[in-house]
């Protein structure tokens, strides 16, 4: 036999509130809006300090003052390993615009629904995306903004309990 539970109306409403929230948010309403570059020609090692300082797991990488593509952390990490065992190779002397330029450009514009950025975001294997409309670019969106987004937004996981 079922037990029969009181339904919370206000919670519920919450809870419809919110997931209504997250289905009409776009990429503009979590993004950073203040993105940190790196150019084509700067050396790995300045790509490197900067996502090291910073917390990053990726960055812009310009070239001629228009976006160009990202240099992940994990490039950054090959390019270490890569080092050990060529003496060609070094973070001093190899070029950002090297580790990425055959390397496919992923960007969403402006506008784009959260929804939509989180799928094509997980389908790509993607930890961070530049948000760019007409060479300009709007922001950057990480996993680390979503979920700060989402914490922001439902306000168990700020509390740890049900709201009341």
């Amino acid at each position: 036999m079922s037990e029969i539970r009181e339904i919370d109306l206000e919670y519920a409403k919450k809870v419809i509130e919110r997931s209504e929230r997250l289905l009409k948010a776009t990429v503009d309403d979590v993004m950073t809006k203040n993105v940190i570059t790196v150019d084509y020609d700067d050396p790995a090692s300045k790509a490197a300090r900067i996502i090291l300082e910073n917390g990053f797991l990726s960055l812009l990488v310009m070239k001629e003052g228009k976006p160009f593509n990202t240099i992940s952390i994990f490039e950054l990490l090959r390019l270490g390993y890569e080092e050990t065992f060529d003496k060609n190779k070094d973070y001093l002397t190899t070029k950002v615009g090297e580790l990425v330029q055959n390397k496919k450009f992923y960007y969403l514009p402006s506008g784009t629904l959260l929804r939509e950025a989180i799928n094509f975001m997980m389908e790509r294997k993607l930890r961070t995306i530049p948000i760019i409309t007409n060479q300009v670019v709007n922001g950057v969106l990480s996993i680390v903004d979503m979920v700060q987004w989402y914490r922001l937004n439902h306000e168990e996981v700020l509390i740890g309990k049900k709201p009341h």
